[in-house]
Protein backbone atom coordinates (compact mmCIF):
# COMPACT_ATOMS: atom_id res chain seq x y z
CA UNK A 1 0.00 0.00 0.00
CA UNK A 2 1.29 3.46 -0.91
CA UNK A 3 2.51 5.68 1.92
CA UNK A 4 1.59 9.38 1.95
CA UNK A 5 4.56 11.66 2.65
CA UNK A 6 5.23 15.38 2.91
CA UNK A 7 8.30 16.46 0.97
CA UNK A 8 10.27 19.69 0.71
CA UNK A 9 13.22 20.50 -1.51
CA UNK A 10 15.81 23.30 -1.40
CA UNK A 11 18.34 24.34 -4.01
CA UNK A 12 21.53 26.43 -4.10
CA UNK A 13 22.72 27.44 -7.56
CA UNK A 14 26.02 28.73 -6.14
CA UNK A 15 26.93 25.12 -5.29
CA UNK A 16 26.95 25.93 -1.59
CA UNK A 17 25.37 23.93 1.22
CA UNK A 18 23.42 26.74 2.85
CA UNK A 19 19.71 26.73 2.00
CA UNK A 20 16.81 29.11 2.63
CA UNK A 21 13.04 29.26 2.29
CA UNK A 22 13.19 31.46 -0.81
CA UNK A 23 14.74 28.81 -3.05
CA UNK A 24 12.39 26.01 -2.09
CA UNK A 25 9.53 23.82 -3.30
CA UNK A 26 7.16 21.67 -1.25
CA UNK A 27 4.47 19.06 -1.81
CA UNK A 28 3.37 15.49 -1.20
CA UNK A 29 4.18 12.10 -2.67
CA UNK A 30 2.72 8.61 -2.63
CA UNK A 31 5.54 6.11 -2.07
CA UNK A 32 4.99 2.58 -3.39
CA UNK A 33 6.41 -0.56 -1.80
CA UNK A 34 9.07 -0.98 -4.50
CA UNK A 35 10.44 2.56 -4.04
CA UNK A 36 8.63 4.28 -6.90
CA UNK A 37 6.76 7.49 -6.05
CA UNK A 38 4.58 10.13 -7.68
CA UNK A 39 3.24 13.39 -6.34
CA UNK A 40 2.84 17.11 -6.84
CA UNK A 41 4.70 20.14 -5.55
CA UNK A 42 4.43 23.91 -5.70
CA UNK A 43 7.09 26.63 -5.68
CA UNK A 44 5.67 29.13 -3.13
CA UNK A 45 7.87 32.00 -4.36
CA UNK A 46 7.34 31.47 -8.10
CA UNK A 47 4.96 33.49 -10.26
CA UNK A 48 3.77 30.16 -11.68
CA UNK A 49 1.52 28.71 -8.99
CA UNK A 50 0.20 25.62 -10.78
CA UNK A 51 1.18 22.17 -9.57
CA UNK A 52 4.50 20.68 -10.56
CA UNK A 53 4.62 16.92 -11.17
CA UNK A 54 7.26 15.08 -9.16
CA UNK A 55 8.13 11.41 -9.48
CA UNK A 56 11.05 9.02 -9.24
CA UNK A 57 12.73 6.57 -6.91
CA UNK A 58 12.99 6.86 -3.12
CA UNK A 59 14.48 4.32 -0.75
CA UNK A 60 13.90 5.87 2.70
CA UNK A 61 17.00 6.24 4.81
CA UNK A 62 19.22 5.70 1.78
CA UNK A 63 18.74 7.59 -1.48
CA UNK A 64 16.30 9.59 -3.59
CA UNK A 65 16.17 10.54 -7.28
CA UNK A 66 13.37 13.00 -7.99
CA UNK A 67 12.19 14.42 -11.31
CA UNK A 68 10.28 17.71 -11.25
CA UNK A 69 8.24 18.74 -14.29
CA UNK A 70 6.21 21.70 -15.49
CA UNK A 71 5.16 22.39 -19.08
CA UNK A 72 8.33 23.08 -21.06
CA UNK A 73 7.22 26.65 -21.84
CA UNK A 74 7.31 27.39 -18.09
CA UNK A 75 10.56 25.70 -17.10
CA UNK A 76 13.01 23.03 -18.14
CA UNK A 77 12.55 19.77 -16.21
CA UNK A 78 14.78 19.16 -13.21
CA UNK A 79 16.31 16.12 -11.54
CA UNK A 80 17.28 16.17 -7.86
CA UNK A 81 19.62 13.51 -6.44
CA UNK A 82 20.20 13.03 -2.73
CA UNK A 83 21.74 10.58 -0.31
CA UNK A 84 20.87 10.37 3.35
CA UNK A 85 22.61 12.57 5.89
CA UNK A 86 21.70 13.58 9.44
CA UNK A 87 19.18 16.23 8.35
CA UNK A 88 17.68 14.74 5.18
CA UNK A 89 19.03 13.99 1.72
CA UNK A 90 21.75 16.07 0.10
CA UNK A 91 23.27 16.01 -3.37
CA UNK A 92 23.16 17.80 -6.70
CA UNK A 93 20.39 18.92 -9.05
CA UNK A 94 20.32 19.82 -12.71
CA UNK A 95 18.15 20.53 -15.72
CA UNK A 96 17.24 17.79 -18.17
CA UNK A 97 17.89 18.66 -21.81
CA UNK A 98 17.83 16.99 -25.18
CA UNK A 99 21.31 15.52 -24.80
CA UNK A 100 21.45 14.89 -21.06
CA UNK A 101 21.57 16.63 -17.69
CA UNK A 102 23.24 19.99 -17.04
CA UNK A 103 24.40 20.48 -13.41
CA UNK A 104 22.88 23.53 -11.68
CA UNK A 105 23.97 23.32 -8.06
CA UNK A 106 23.37 21.55 -4.75
CA UNK A 107 20.10 20.47 -3.19
CA UNK A 108 18.63 19.33 0.11
CA UNK A 109 15.44 17.28 0.47
CA UNK A 110 13.47 16.43 3.61
CA UNK A 111 10.53 14.02 3.92
CA UNK A 112 8.06 12.96 6.59
CA UNK A 113 5.39 10.27 6.77
CA UNK A 114 2.06 12.08 7.11
CA UNK A 115 0.59 9.42 9.40
CA UNK A 116 3.10 10.36 12.11
CA UNK A 117 1.93 13.96 12.38
CA UNK A 118 -1.66 14.20 11.11
CA UNK A 119 -4.93 12.32 10.91
CA UNK A 120 -7.32 12.08 7.94
CA UNK A 121 -4.72 10.19 5.90
CA UNK A 122 -7.32 8.63 3.59
CA UNK A 123 -8.80 12.00 2.70
CA UNK A 124 -5.39 13.56 2.03
CA UNK A 125 -4.36 10.57 -0.07
CA UNK A 126 -7.47 10.83 -2.22
CA UNK A 127 -6.94 14.56 -2.74
CA UNK A 128 -3.35 13.96 -3.82
CA UNK A 129 -4.41 11.21 -6.23
CA UNK A 130 -6.86 13.66 -7.81
CA UNK A 131 -4.14 16.32 -8.18
CA UNK A 132 -1.73 13.83 -9.75
CA UNK A 133 -4.33 12.68 -12.26
CA UNK A 134 -5.31 16.28 -13.01
CA UNK A 135 -1.70 17.06 -13.89
CA UNK A 136 -1.47 14.07 -16.20
CA UNK A 137 -4.80 14.85 -17.88
CA UNK A 138 -4.75 18.65 -18.08
CA UNK A 139 -1.26 20.09 -17.54
CA UNK A 140 1.33 17.56 -18.73
CA UNK A 141 2.72 18.47 -22.16
CA UNK A 142 4.15 16.17 -24.80
CA UNK A 143 7.73 16.52 -23.51
CA UNK A 144 6.72 15.52 -19.99
CA UNK A 145 4.50 12.73 -21.25
CA UNK A 146 7.29 11.11 -23.27
CA UNK A 147 9.77 11.31 -20.40
CA UNK A 148 7.27 9.95 -17.89
CA UNK A 149 6.14 7.09 -20.12
CA UNK A 150 9.74 6.12 -20.86
CA UNK A 151 10.50 6.17 -17.12
CA UNK A 152 7.48 4.02 -16.30
CA UNK A 153 8.59 1.52 -18.95
CA UNK A 154 11.92 1.04 -17.14
CA UNK A 155 10.56 1.51 -13.61
CA UNK A 156 11.89 -1.87 -12.44
CA UNK A 157 15.35 -1.08 -13.80
CA UNK A 158 15.43 2.39 -12.21
CA UNK A 159 14.23 1.26 -8.79
CA UNK A 160 16.70 -1.60 -8.56
CA UNK A 161 19.73 0.08 -10.12
CA UNK A 162 19.49 3.21 -7.93
CA UNK A 163 19.32 1.08 -4.78
CA UNK A 164 22.20 -1.19 -5.81
CA UNK A 165 24.35 1.73 -6.88
CA UNK A 166 23.84 3.28 -3.45
CA UNK A 167 24.67 0.01 -1.71
CA UNK A 168 27.63 -0.72 -3.97
CA UNK A 169 26.14 -3.97 -5.25
CA UNK A 170 26.25 -5.12 -8.85
CA UNK A 171 24.03 -7.37 -10.95
CA UNK A 172 24.57 -10.95 -11.97
CA UNK A 173 24.68 -11.70 -15.69
CA UNK A 174 21.30 -13.38 -15.42
CA UNK A 175 19.81 -10.28 -13.81
CA UNK A 176 21.40 -8.05 -16.45
CA UNK A 177 19.89 -10.13 -19.24
CA UNK A 178 16.47 -9.94 -17.58
CA UNK A 179 16.61 -6.18 -17.10
CA UNK A 180 17.93 -5.64 -20.62
CA UNK A 181 14.70 -7.03 -22.02
CA UNK A 182 12.87 -4.11 -20.37
CA UNK A 183 15.48 -1.45 -20.99
CA UNK A 184 16.65 -1.89 -24.59
CA UNK A 185 13.31 -1.22 -26.37
CA UNK A 186 12.91 2.01 -24.39
CA UNK A 187 16.51 3.03 -25.06
CA UNK A 188 16.02 2.53 -28.81
CA UNK A 189 12.83 4.60 -28.73
CA UNK A 190 14.56 7.42 -26.83
CA UNK A 191 17.44 7.46 -29.31
CA UNK A 192 15.00 7.65 -32.23
CA UNK A 193 12.99 10.44 -30.60
CA UNK A 194 16.20 12.38 -29.82
CA UNK A 195 17.41 12.04 -33.40
CA UNK A 196 14.08 13.27 -34.74
CA UNK A 197 14.10 16.22 -32.32
CA UNK A 198 17.64 17.24 -33.33
CA UNK A 199 16.74 17.02 -37.02
CA UNK A 200 13.69 19.17 -36.42
CA UNK A 201 15.73 21.86 -34.68
CA UNK A 202 18.36 21.82 -37.40
CA UNK A 203 15.70 22.32 -40.06
CA UNK A 204 14.50 25.42 -38.20
CA UNK A 205 17.97 27.00 -38.17
CA UNK A 206 18.75 29.71 -40.76
CA UNK A 207 20.83 28.58 -43.75
CA UNK A 208 23.25 31.49 -43.45
CA UNK A 209 24.34 34.05 -40.86
CA UNK A 210 24.80 37.67 -41.83
CA UNK A 211 28.34 38.76 -40.95
CA UNK A 212 26.97 42.07 -39.68
CA UNK A 213 24.38 40.38 -37.48
CA UNK A 214 25.13 40.28 -33.74
CA UNK A 215 25.73 36.77 -32.46
CA UNK A 216 23.47 35.67 -29.57
CA UNK A 217 26.25 35.45 -26.99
Amino acid sequence: MAKLMDIKGYWNMAHGWDFNDKDMWEGQILLQDDGWFEGVAVDPNSSYQEDRFIFGVYHPGKVIQLYKFTPINVSAPFVFNGTRDVKGYEGQFGTIGLLGTTPCGNCHIITQYVETVRKSIDEETQKLEVRIQRYKDSIMDETGKKFYENSIAIRKVMVESILRNYEGRGFTQEEIDELRADFEPVNERIMQETEEEVRGRVRKMPDTIDDDEDLPF
